[in-house]
């Protein structure tokens, strides 16, 4: 097992099976500084799926710390990449894209994997954006 670039603690192996964690780590100090390349098209290499975990999980941090609001149209550009993140394992439609969200704040354990170092609240944004999102465009 190989550890995912920029988090020791998590492994490339780990990231794909646990599809409910958010990767990577947000320096705070740097926040505000960070730049998001476009996201890679990795296909459903199980390292790669990872690697776009990561890049997703980074930008929501970002747009939650910054007071970004769930349903602004970037955090929903994000929870776009999140559901086509999610498609890679099924597809889900209006209401389990909304249980999942509601599974990620009310289960401890992806919670926690949610919000590990990342500001605390960022499970519950996340819950929040995906509603709005299967609101607007799930069936």
């Amino acid at each position: 097992m190989q550890p995912v670039e920029g988090n020791a603690h998590l492994n490339q192996d780990e990231a794909a099976w646990d599809g409910t964690a958010l990767i990577g780590d947000t320096d705070s100090d740097k926040t505000d500084r960070i730049e998001f390349p476009q996201q890679p098209n990795h296909g459903d290499d199980a390292g790669a799926v990872g690697q776009d975990w990561q890049w997703i999980s980074e930008r929501l941090a970002h747009l939650f710390s910054t007071g970004v609001t769930d349903n602004d149209p970037r955090t929903q550009e994000v929870i776009h990449e999140h559901y086509r993140w999610i498609c890679h394992f099924w597809v889900p439609d209006r209401d389990s894209y909304i249980r999942l969200g509601q599974m990620y704040v009310n289960q401890p354990k992806f919670r926690k994997r949610i919000e590990r170092k990342k500001p605390a609240g960022l499970a519950t944004y996340l819950r929040d954006a995906m509603t709005a999102y299967a609101w607007s465009f799930l069936n």
